[in-house]
């Protein structure tokens, strides 16, 4: 099985929060990235009316560095972009906005986006929110479909979303969906809470995962968690997959220094890559 190289990784930019979008570019080419996943948040990326000009601005900005935006992560968990939610008005907007994203993938040259299942009401049965959330994907994939570009599903955990939060969820969505442009992404964060394995999802998926978030526990920066990265890139070798894989630290305490916390992600991941052994 080939090895996995440092070239497949994009970083989010969500630990850059409280620094510039220039900040965050700048840093990911000094250190050595090639890749970005966009995260559509604030203050770097604002899905407003001015988008257009904004994705241009962006993709010559990345390109001026030698990046490439390898995927677009659309920031809608939560109040007010919810697909599942019960109030149509809400609901729709939330569908306007993944596809609005569409277009603006389009526009910054990423082939893919990353998307997530919403969340019914937690003291209401879940199926009504289900059936929401399925049917605004729907409406997602159709319009993919027409624009040429790859969704994923991430599944997340239960403080987010009490739909789609563990292999079994995340397969019986996509195959609901039915769609050639929905996938699913695997965060090895959530799985490890899960109690899951890298191996039971290729199992599960197989070619339906088209991204994986390459995550220390708890989402922390690599080397300061417990997971263990050598069995998951064995895991993920022996599967066969040969897509991208992101890199998310959401640990807000690494938000103060997210150069030198992204500088000692990379340098771990490029010492775990080189200790790659050959597989039975």
């Amino acid at each position: 099985m080939r090895e996995i190289t440092i070239d497949q990784f994009a970083v989010v930019n969500i630990l850059f929060q409280f620094y510039s979008f220039d900040y965050f570019l700048e840093s990911a080419a000094k250190i050595g990235f090639r890749k970005i996943d966009l995260w559509t948040g604030y203050p770097h990326m604002l899905l407003d009316n001015d988008y257009e000009k904004q994705c241009g601005e962006i993709r010559k900005k990345c390109e001026d560095m030698g990046l490439q935006i390898a995927n677009v992560m659309p920031k809608v968990i939560g109040w007010p972009l919810n697909i599942a939610d019960e109030d149509d008005k809400i609901r729709n907007r939330a569908v306007d906005y993944l596809k609005r994203a569409i277009d603006a993938a389009e526009i910054l040259g990423a082939p893919s986006l990353q998307l997530v299942p919403g969340t019914g009401l937690y003291d209401q049965p879940v199926e009504p929110a289900w059936q929401r959330s399925r049917d605004s994907l729907c409406r997602v994939a159709e319009y993919a479909e027409k624009k040429g570009k790859q969704l994923a599903l991430e599944a997340i955990q239960i403080v987010e979303s009490n739909l789609v939060g563990n292999k079994e969820t995340l397969f019986r969505m996509v195959s609901e969906v039915n769609s050639p442009a929905l996938g699913a992404v695997v965060d090895t964060t959530h799985m490890e809470k899960n109690g899951e394995s890298l191996d039971e999802y290729f199992e599960l998926l197989g070619t339906k995962i088209k991204r994986i978030h390459l995550n220390e526990s708890d989402q922390l920066p690599w080397g300061e968690g417990h997971a263990p990265i050598q069995v998951y890139l064995n895991q993920i070798r022996r599967a066969g997959y040969k897509g991208e894989f992101s890199i998310e630290i959401c640990s807000r305490t690494h938000y103060l220094k997210p150069y030198i916390t992204l500088k000692n992600t990379y340098e771990y991941l490029e010492d775990a890559l080189r200790r790659q052994t050959p597989l039975e």
